[in-house]
């Protein structure tokens, strides 16, 4: 789940809120099924994401080999919780996205590098007489929430 906040003059890129749930399994045709009662956008594409060296508090990430991403996490904003369903914290995080010309997944020349394919179902929602309600998907810039539902498959294995 993520907030998007307008950009920062001080400081750029774009603040957001996040609570991630990661699991190793493929994903259930019955969480699909939920979360495709919401008007979606689809998407895949394989991201690189640097892990060596670790970088503490950082996430590099070459996006769709386009796009140069970096994250600064900015701290823990508390605790969402679904009682009896889901429990995550709340994550600050500050991004940048620079557009590249090449990246080459694959090559010799990456050590530290992983890529990971990406399928990406993202639902958008904004606040409509003070409540939550599905937006038309696509970027709009205007304040909401968007939930993501992904599968991942990075090194052989489902996430």
């Amino acid at each position: 789940m993520m907030t998007v906040f307008a950009d920062s003059p001080a400081t750029g890129g774009v603040r957001s809120l996040e609570v991630r749930w990661i699991l190793p399994s493929q994903l259930e045709s019955a969480v699909a099924g939920w979360f495709g009662r919401f008007p979606v956008q689809m998407e895949y594409r394989q991201d690189t994401y640097l892990l060596d060296p670790a970088l503490d508090g950082l996430s590099v990430k070459v996006r769709a080999g386009r796009a140069l991403g970096v994250k600064v996490y900015r701290g823990s904003r508390g605790v969402l919780e679904v009682t009896g369903r889901a429990r995550g914290h709340i994550q600050s995080w500050q991004k940048w996205s620079f557009p590249i010309s090449s990246f080459r997944p694959g090559s010799d020349d990456l050590a530290g590098w992983r890529p990971a394919g990406k399928t990406r179902r993202v639902a958008r929602f904004c606040l409509a007489d003070g409540r939550a309600v599905p937006a038309i998907p696509g970027p709009t810039g205007e304040p909401g929430c968007a939930a993501e539902l992904t599968e991942i498959r990075a090194a052989g294995r489902a996430w």
